[in-house]
Order: C-alpha cells, then structure tokens, then sequence
C-alpha cells in the first residue's frame, strides 16, 4: 500500500511540476522587465560572394558592417552576414546571422529576410556583457537606405 501511495505521489507531483512549468513558459516579459535600445545605422558597405553558379544563386552570400549611433554619438558597430537560401523569381530570401558591438557588450541576432523588405524581425539570440543570457527580438527599419535603425527589445 505504501509502496502504491508513493508511486501515486510521485506522479501527482510530476503532473504539478509539468503544469507549473508550462503555465511559467506562457507569461508574458514583467512590466517593466524589458530594455529597449534604438540605434542608428550608418553604412559602411556590403560585399556579395558569388558561388556555385555564375550570378545570384542559392548559396551566395551579402556581408555587411556598419557603424552605430545613439543620439548622434557613435557608440558601436555590427556585422552580419545573409546567405541565400531561396530564389523565386525575384523574389531573394537570405538566412541571416547579425552581431552588434555596444560599450556594455555584444548582441547577436538572427532570422530569415527576403531582401528587398523594408523591416525584419530577427531573434535575439544571446549576448556577453550586460547582455549575457539575452533574449528579444531585433527589428531592422528601413534597410539599406541612409534612415536604416534597429529598435532593440530584450526581455532579459
């Protein structure tokens, strides 16, 4: 009987745990618990690689470096790098992987883009400094065009 009693407790208390944690992965960021950074993108240059077959193919790849401003002062720089996955028509779509250098420490960043759009939302994907551990989303505005920023909302 006890031997039953204990097997029943321990199954009670995984179904506990179990609902507990899904009910913590569904809450929202606190209020107040985000950090938001908006930067201003000043473009230093993009350089194409052309593999496989002559001209834009899958596989080739953009890579870009700019330099950052936050009210008017430089205060870091960023690289990324967007290789091409799909082509229809003319439509490019491109994997992109984007890293940001800020005085407090670096951001990474992450998502699909079909080039040509003029906002992407990219995945925060972790960070070092004040931004280890960091989560969030990216969102480039107007790309490649001289109003270009990146509005920054980490949840951690």
């Amino acid at each position: 009987m006890t031997e039953k009693k204990s097997v029943l407790s321990c199954a009670v208390g995984a179904v506990v745990l179990a609902l507990g944690v899904s009910f913590a992965l569904t809450l929202p960021a606190r209020a107040g618990s985000e950090r938001i950074i908006d930067l201003a993108i000043g473009n230093d240059g993009v350089v194409q690689s052309d593999v496989g077959a002559p001209g834009l193919s899958v596989g080739d790849e953009f890579v870009y470096s700019d330099t950052l401003f936050r009210d008017g002062r430089r205060v870091g720089e960023d690289g990324s790098s967007c290789q091409v996955t799909k082509l229809a028509g003319a439509q490019i779509t491109t994997n992109c992987v984007l890293s940001v250098r800020l005085p407090e420490g670096q951001l990474t960043a992450q998502s699909l883009w079909v080039k040509g759009s003029d906002t992407v939302r990219m995945a925060v994907t972790g960070g070092t400094g004040v931004y280890r551990g960091a989560t969030g989303e990216l969102a480039c505005n107007d790309i490649q065009t001289p109003r270009e920023t990146y509005h920054i909302v980490l949840d951690r």
